[in-house]
């Protein structure tokens, strides 16, 4: 379990949770109704808890990072519903069946959480992330379209797109609003680029080879950023991630 090394941060972490579930309900139900939204138990944590661990290490109070751990959330959400929605619109058939199984709602479900990241930069004044987090979500969706036609495609290329580039973004986001210095919120974007890949590989039951090599990479940008206190939960997750393999990313944070 992680939740030993980020306990400091256990309170931003249950808001952040707080803030997702309440922005599910619509007078319609629960989103959780139209949408496959269950997801393993790090994943509902770990992209936010890296924003907000970043944020803390620069010196940022890590309460002002909640609504941005919640955006980087909605998007990684919104992600998956949509890479989950069948390619065949008669997988579905009206009646008996799961709305969630069919396309119609999850796509409105995951547009909806797309809806609900810009929501949140509107409302805490944070536009000027919006032109990144834009881009993210394209590249994102390149990484499903290649996925689609994974034939001859180099698997760590999506999984760069689909799942280590949210990672960096993360890292990089807790940098950028602690007021961190250009050099060290490239550092943190590498960091979180090269442990999104590992942690990546891991799902996708990669080779432990590459595991390694990804999670070495992460620590020798980490190496680049002055001694701080919190530097070590960092090298914590990595080294938790890098030992415990495939059982890492289905762990209770």
């Amino acid at each position: 379990m992680l939740s030993s090394i980020i306990q400091p941060i256990e309170k931003e972490i249950t808001a952040v949770n707080n803030q997702i579930e309440k922005h599910l309900l619509i007078k319609s139900g629960n989103l959780k109704s139209f949408a496959h939204l269950e997801f393993p138990p790090l994943n509902k944590s770990i992209r936010p808890a890296l924003l907000i661990l970043t944020a803390r290490l620069f010196g940022c109070n890590p309460e002002k990072a909640v609504p941005m751990g919640c955006v980087i959330q909605f998007i990684y959400m919104a992600s998956k519903v949509h890479a989950a929605i069948s390619e065949k619109d008669s997988d579905y058939i009206r009646g008996n069946t799961d709305p969630r199984d069919g396309s119609q709602f999850p796509v409105l479900v995951g547009d909806y959480l797309y809806g609900k990241f810009f929501y949140f930069l509107c409302r805490d004044g944070q536009l000027n992330f919006l032109g990144t987090l834009s881009e993210l979500v394209c590249t994102i969706h390149e990484g499903g379209i290649l996925s689609k036609k994974s034939e001859g495609q180099d698997p760590r290329e999506i999984i760069r797109k689909e799942t280590a580039e949210l990672f960096a973004v993360s890292c990089w986001l807790g940098a950028s609003l602690a007021g961190a210095t250009e050099r060290e919120q490239e550092s943190m974007r590498r960091f979180g680029l090269n442990f999104g890949m590992a942690y990546g590989l891991l799902e996708q039951g990669g080779p432990a080879g590459y595991v390694t090599s990804y999670c070495k990479e992460a620590l020798a940008h980490l190496a680049g950023i002055p001694a701080r206190a919190d530097k070590s939960v960092f090298e914590q997750i990595v080294q938790k991630l890098s030992g415990s393999g495939l059982a890492a990313t289905r762990m209770v944070i």
